[in-house]
Order: C-alpha cells, then sequence, then structure tokens
C-alpha cells in the first residue's frame, strides 16, 4: 500500500500529485504526504461503492423516490446522502475516551473503548422523526453521522461525492428515458462486521 502512494506511482495532475504538491508548498510535510494520498484510497474506497450501492438498491426498492429524482435531477447529491443515511455503509466504529466522560448517566473512564453505532444515529426517531427508517429524498440528510462527525471526519467523503454525484449525473441524464429501475432477483448481503454492504443488487432498467 505504501508503494503505491509515493510520488512517483501517482498520475500527473490527479489527487495525490496535488496533495504532493501542497507538501511542497509547506502546507503538510513530506512525511505526511503519503500518508493522506493512503487515508484517501482507503476511506474512499468502501464508503463510494457501497453507498452507491445503497442509492441504486433505494430507488429500485423506492420508486416514487426515483420518480421524484426525475422531476429534480438537481437531487443527485441528496440522494446520495439520504442512501449513506439510511443504509450506513459504515456500521460501527471504535474511538478511545480521552478523558472520563459522563453519557446518559453512566461514565465512561478514560482510556476505555467505545463501539460508536453510526448506523443506529441515522435511524433515531428522535432525530430524523417516524419516518427514519423510509429513504426520503424531501428531507436535510446533512447531519447524518455516516462519514463520522467532527475532527473524525472520514477524509475520504469528499471523494465519495465527487464520484457520487457523477455517475448520479450521468443517471439523471437519461432519467427521461427510465421509467423506473425494478429489481430483477432479491438482493444479496455480503456478510461484514463493519460495512453494509451487497454481493450483487440485480436490476434492470425500464424505458419511459
Amino acid at each position: 500500500m505504501a508503494a503505491q502512494c509515493v510520488r512517483e506511482r501517482l498520475a500527473p495532475g490527479g489527487f495525490g500529485a496535488r496533495i504532493w504538491e501542497a507538501a511542497d508548498r509547506g502546507d503538510i510535510t513530506h512525511e505526511q504526504a503519503p500518508l493522506i494520498v493512503r487515508s484517501l484510497l482507503t476511506a474512499g474506497v468502501d464508503t463510494t461503492v457501497h453507498g452507491l450501492g445503497a442509492v441504486l438498491h433505494a430507488f429500485a426498492s423506492h420508486p416514487d423516490q426515483w420518480e421524484a429524482l426525475r422531476a429534480d435531477p438537481g437531487l443527485a447529491r441528496v440522494a446520495f446522502d439520504e442512501a449513506v443515511r439510511w443504509e450506513s455503509p459504515v456500521q460501527t466504529f471504535f474511538r478511545t475516551a480521552t478523558r472520563d466522560v459522563g453519557i446518559g448517566g453512566t461514565v465512561i473512564p478514560e482510556g476505555r473503548k467505545i463501539l460508536m453505532f453510526l448506523g443506529s444515529a441515522n435511524r433515531d426517531p428522535r432525530r430524523w422523526g417516524p419516518s427514519a427508517d423510509a429513504f426520503d429524498l424531501s428531507r436535510d440528510p446533512s447531519a447524518h453521522v455516516g462519514f463520522g462527525m467532527g475532527i473524525h471526519q472520514c477524509i475520504g467523503q469528499h471523494v465519495a461525492r465527487l464520484e457520487a454525484e457523477t455517475l448520479l449525473a450521468a443517471l439523471a441524464a437519461c432519467v427521461a428515458r427510465v421509467a423506473r429501475i425494478e429489481p430483477t432477483a432479491p438482493p444479496v448481503r455480503h456478510l461484514n462486521n463493519t460495512l453494509r454492504s451487497w454481493e450483487s443488487i440485480p436490476v434492470r432498467l425500464h424505458p419511459a
């Protein structure tokens, strides 16, 4: 992995090359550059792949929301974030308490591991209301924690959004000709302790 992050292995003009250019400018150190490239390479893959899978699954299982996108292709970015909220490709994540913290009447001691259930937070009806389990493009999903929160936010999330928006924009260009996305067989999950993902999502595009 480290060998792929050195300057010589990166395409000119790409994200990785620009990170090395930032090191040349002194914005970051040359020791940090390959670590940041590696972070983008690793953090921007699974969330993107499974987030896009979530979008396709959502539109196939919620034809009314596909109609909403057809009516307003500008909802492409909202659709990706709502899919990440709804499916939460990264379901859980560990953190370590740096000091004693009181939560819900319980003290988590300094140094203890904390298992955060991101998928649960993204379906919490106290935040998302009674329709928390629904995929709904009329809601504002921007407060989801599918990419983490605060200083621990996923460094690859902007790459994931850019890739998703590019794909969805291409779909939006043909939505006038696609009446619906129909499942042709039940989707098959890929079992993983951390990720909510699929082995396959068989669908068929029906022309308008």
